[in-house]
């Protein structure tokens, strides 16, 4: 319960007095007709009974709503804003073009729906004629923002019947946040932050992963937390974590007790992915004929291949057979390794194919801050930017 000011009781009272003239105008005009009746003894009482009930029913009100005094103010925002929405989505959807012409000459404007609030996001249904497309509506949706003086719009569903706008007007990642050491292990996924709705963000472990930004982008936390992530399992035995640092291990080396192998330079690093590349065909061959998907257990644990600086293994080497052979095993591991439990988590600067020639065969991409849009469509495809990708506007 949040402390009891003029301003909260203000607030409260400019947005009851409306619903109780709107739910209860009925009873004083009850009341004006009984008391032409007044000489009848039960009237009065009547009479009486109404107002001690009407008054009854406002008190009880404004108890219940000491309650949720510390939200009263947002409630009563976000009703304003909500109403304010519905009113000029017809203006401003003709103003950014989201209408078509029908063969008669009539226009056909994208409509809205009736705005519901999730906390701070606002979530707000819109019908599509048909003519458009979601990407005019993901296109517009940056103008969207700014008109509705928003963090960020992002465009919801697949088809033009159920599309809607989340529009997000505080952003989670805002605010630091922590989870407890190891997190929660599912089996599939690891817990490694929240998205920018307030939700947990978990990375499916089974897919190869490249994780792409420029320096100080923040990479570094994307390995630990699936360094930490994985300790559950880790101590379980149900996962190996075979690291390979090519900063000399000033990144890796301070997780050594949750690797089951680590190599810093170059020479063990090749060595040990021609290893693992030994292991899985080894393994291929005992589940060939049993089973198409490895399932991990003590004896036979998935193995991460977790490497940091990727690009130090495969552009900048300058033994070219040791470059040739790092670049043979990366590709070997990442065309056959998933079905077997042999999975590579990568992190590098440059997502250039020079840089990465295996690249297309990173099937889960992360995206960090980037240099420019270009780089962006390398990382997470060609269609991110206009999905709303913009990795090259995050902020230093």
């Amino acid at each position: 319960m949040m402390t009891w000011s003029w301003r909260l009781e203000r607030a409260y009272w400019a947005t009851e007095i409306p619903v109780l003239v709107r739910r209860g105008w009925w009873l004083p005009v009850l009341i004006v007709v009984l008391t032409i009746f007044n000489a009848i003894s039960f009237v009065g009482q009547l009479i009486n009974s109404l107002l001690v009930v009407a008054i009854g029913t406002v008190v009880a009100r404004r108890v219940i709503a000491s309650r949720r005094f510390a939200t009263l103010e947002r409630d009563r925002w976000q009703t304003q804003m909500a109403n304010w929405m519905a009113g000029v989505w017809p203006s401003l959807a003709v103003q950014l073009g989201l209408e078509v012409r029908t063969y008669s000459g009539q226009k056909l404007a994208t409509g809205a729906g009736q705005p519901t609030w999730h906390g701070d996001t606002c979530i707000l249904p819109v019908s599509m004629p048909a003519g458009l497309a979601r990407e005019d509506l993901v296109a517009a949706s940056g103008r969207i923002a700014q008109a509705f003086n928003a963090v960020r719009v992002t465009v919801s569903g697949e088809h033009l019947n159920e599309l809607a706008l989340r529009i997000d007007y505080v952003d989670a990642l805002a605010e630091p946040f922590s989870f407890p050491l190891g997190g929660t292990w599912d089996g599939a996924s690891v817990l490694m932050g929240v998205t920018d709705g307030g939700e947990e963000w978990r990375l499916p472990l089974g897919p190869h992963t490249l994780v792409a930004g420029s320096s100080g982008s923040g990479k570094a936390s994307l390995v630990w937390g699936l360094l930490l992530g994985l300790v559950q399992p880790i101590h379980s035995g149900l996962v190996e974590v075979w690291g390979i640092d090519r900063k000399g291990g000033m990144e890796l080396a301070m997780g050594r007790d949750l690797l089951t192998r680590f190599v810093s330079d170059a020479a063990h690093s090749v060595a040990l992915l021609e290893e693992a590349v030994q292991v899985m065909q080894a393994r291929a061959q005992d589940l060939a004929g049993v089973t198409r998907q490895h399932t991990p257990t003590a004896e036979s644990p998935t193995v991460v291949v977790l490497i940091d600086e990727l690009a130090a293994l495969t552009a900048y080497e300058t033994d070219r057979e040791m470059l040739r052979r790092a670049n043979a095993a990366i590709a070997t591991l990442a065309s056959q390794g998933r079905a077997v439990g042999f999975i590579r988590f990568a992190c590098l600067q440059d997502p250039r194919k020079e840089t990465l020639p295996a690249r297309g065969l990173f099937t889960q991409t992360v995206g960090l801050r980037l240099r420019d849009r270009v780089e962006t469509g390398m990382v997470l495809g060609d269609g991110a930017v206009a999905a709303g990708a913009m990795c090259h506007e995050i902020s230093p």
